[in-house]
């Protein structure tokens, strides 16, 4: 009797841990069952502050928007936009909604001559899901995996996952996934680029995930990049947090 009680303890303490490509199996999986984005909108509030040397900022601007997507960005309603400098803010909405204006006016022009000389617009080289998440077969055989072990985010218990790239190359990312350890959905990534432009000295991304309708979404996105040109030095965090998501009409 005392061994047969005995034995679920045994089993527990037995049990094989997972390997780093099993957690990956399991995450690609779950990364492939996600509906298609399809045409969507959100609400988001962008924060972009040029800072000293050390990390403090000096000016701030804030922009609270409506982005719409179809595969790529449609639209951007902006609904207020404000910069602050030395504890005052300044409303800037109408200067800033017509310069985004005419950049949007720029990128449809540029997609428009692109498709009509069957050539790729620099607008559409925009970064896809699997250059930021290595972990389809085919990415996979870039990178050297490593499983960190578990850790906690936002009161979830998470595998911590580090990639580091085999090559220098462009367009690979290198960095940590965290991913849940029951449901193995990817919760953040916090990655920076393998080869940067020679003038980037740093770059880090950190990007928070959700589900929103059976759909993998951001909901935060914090950026840290300094940059050295000539004799000028480029500091600046940027934030984005997508507060609502709905569908676009």
């Amino acid at each position: 009797m005392f061994l047969l009680a005995l034995a679920p303890i045994l089993q527990a303490q037995t049990a094989p841990e997972l390997s780093v490509d099993q957690v990956l199996d399991r995450a690609y999986q779950r990364l492939t069952s996600y509906r298609d984005f399809g045409r969507w909108q959100a609400l988001v509030v962008s924060s972009q502050a040029n800072v000293d040397r050390h990390w403090q900022p000096e000016k701030v601007r804030r922009v609270t928007k409506w982005m719409k997507f179809d595969g790529s960005l449609l639209d951007e309603e902006i609904l207020e936009a404000v910069e602050i400098e030395k504890g005052r803010t300044r409303d800037i909405t109408e200067k800033y909604r017509q310069q985004r204006m005419e950049r949007m006016n720029r990128i449809r022009e540029e997609r428009e001559k692109a498709e009509a000389s069957g050539r790729q617009s620099e607008a559409g080289l925009a970064l896809g899901l699997e250059d930021l998440i290595p972990f389809s077969d085919k990415n996979r055989s870039r990178y050297d995996f490593r499983l960190k072990g578990e850790s906690e985010l936002n009161g979830e218990q998470v595998y911590l996952v580090e990639a580091r790239a085999r090559e220098k190359k462009d367009f690979l990312f290198e960095g940590l996934f965290f991913i849940n350890r029951d449901s193995y959905e990817l919760r953040r990534v916090e990655i920076t680029p393998v080869k940067a432009p020679a003038f980037v000295r740093e770059f880090l991304l950190e990007v928070d995930l959700d589900l929103w309708q059976e759909r993998l979404v951001m909901r935060k996105i914090k950026m840290k990049i300094y940059g050295r040109f000539l004799f000028k030095s480029i500091r600046r965090l940027i934030e984005e947090d997508y507060l609502e998501y709905r569908p676009l009409d």
